[in-house]
């Protein structure tokens, strides 16, 4: 690895943390700014900025990729339209593609994988081989990740006020939320405010629901408006569809004494709101009085009273999973394993829900860690996740990563925290 391209991060400091990093081990760092965003927390070596329209985009990633002999791309989301384009042009070319994620097991680890993330990993539709003869060992985690949803908002409302303010000049940048700019920010601060206005409230229906209906709660864990898992890795056009889908079938094919509880996706708060579409459904149906919707949730205390839960493919299959309650997906999901996940039709899962392998989630969890997963954090705790980043693509890097001389001095101050404008925002 001698020179490295970094696309668009996760929100925050977190590409900046990783150029220095890369940097500091002798390799080249390249970083393309798409929207003024992107520019907020300038990276170590070369920037520059893209202005030209999607279109042009592939010719102007290859110029620069053989320019500048790019062996090595890193970027958050394989979706984005831009990461598209650069993870076909990448594996066309032999080129190391590495797509983060958010970690399919949170809240400690976040995901790292070669050639793509979710239905685009290397191991999707290979794991039922992979796993009868895995290992089922539990590992725990060191770096104990805390809520950071303070410090989220911060970054937030940073990029896309920054985004705005540098429309000028990447005046034909394509977001990847299909949303005004400003809107975005906004959000950021309504989804704060949800969040505090509703937790008393679905506290007391959460526990109403546990009291009355224990064992026949069906959860849907709802995902992000603009989530690619849904756009991409589904026949849904968005969630709202698959949330019709969900209560059609529900209302049609599920015993009379269960229950559906579909539960807002947290980091959608601001953006999103589905209650008068299901009150509206569920009333048509039939079923409103078995159909609820809430935001502050706590699933660790609903899983023991569920009966099973419906997902297109979030990660929170994964958390049914280890508390091993039955799950079923509508969409491409990573897990979606027999002996997992329930197979076949939705109408048949209301009735029949197949328990979970506990010993196969096993095998899943510790392969997911061994391949998929570092124990870090793209908002706290930058120098650790830096260093498992590295043993990471040193270990799995194909084809194999030489190390490099350590032509510059470490930086590791630049690394201990996060900005010092940010020390206030934990």
């Amino acid at each position: 690895m001698q020179s490295v391209l970094l696309l668009q991060g996760p929100l925050g400091p977190f590409f900046q943390h990783l150029s220095h990093f890369l940097n500091d081990k002798g390799i080249r760092v390249h970083k393309i700014h798409f929207n003024g965003g992107d520019k907020c927390w300038p990276c170590a070596g070369t920037q520059v900025d893209y202005t030209g329209s999607l279109p042009e985009w592939r010719h102007y990633l290859s110029e620069y990729i053989n320019t500048h002999a790019i062996d090595t791309l890193f970027c958050y989301s394989d979706c984005r339209e831009y990461h598209a384009v650069a993870r076909e042009f990448c594996l066309a070319h032999k080129i190391r593609f590495f797509a983060f994620e958010e970690g399919y097991l949170r809240p400690h680890y976040i995901t790292l994988e070669q050639n793509g993330v979710n239905a685009h990993s290397t191991w999707f539709g290979k794991l039922a081989e992979q796993l009868p003869n895995g290992s089922t060992e539990h590992v725990k985690h060191k770096l104990d990740i805390k809520p950071n949803f303070k410090r989220r908002i911060f970054y937030a409302m940073r990029y896309y006020l920054n985004l705005q303010l540098g429309r000028p000049q990447f005046r034909r940048y394509v977001h990847h939320r299909h949303r005004p700019y400003w809107q975005e920010g906004l959000a950021w601060l309504k989804g704060w405010y949800t969040k505090y206005t509703h937790i008393a409230k679905d506290k007391a229906l959460q526990q109403q629901l546990i009291d009355h209906h224990s064992g026949h709660i069906h959860l849907v864990p709802l995902q992000v408006a603009d989530d690619f898992q849904i756009r991409t890795h589904s026949h849904f056009s968005d969630v709202s569809e698959s949330i019709t889908h969900i209560i059609d079938s529900f209302a049609a094919h599920a015993p009379k004494d269960d229950i559906l509880l579909l539960k807002h996706h947290p980091m959608d708060r601001g953006y999103t709101h589905y209650r008068e579409q299901i009150n509206k459904q569920a009333t048509e149906l039939g079923v409103n009085q078995r159909v609820f919707y809430g935001f502050e949730l706590s699933l660790p205390d609903l899983y023991r009273h569920c009966k099973g839960v419906v997902t297109v493919n979030s990660t929170v299959g994964l958390s049914a999973l280890f508390h091993h309650v039955p799950t079923i997906t509508l969409g491409k999901a990573l897990y979606d394993i027999l002996g997992l996940t329930t197979q076949g039709s939705l109408a048949n899962y209301w009735r029949s829900p197949a328990p979970v392998d506990v010993i196969l989630f096993k095998q899943l969890r510790a392969f997911l860690l061994q391949h998929t997963q570092l124990n870090g954090s793209f908002y706290c705790e930058p120098q650790s996740t830096c260093n498992y980043i590295w043993q990471h693509l040193e270990q799995k890097a194909v084809p194999a990563i030489k190390v490099q001389p350590q032509l510059i001095p470490a930086s590791a101050t630049r690394l201990v925290s996060m900005d010092n404008q940010d020390k206030n925002v934990a």
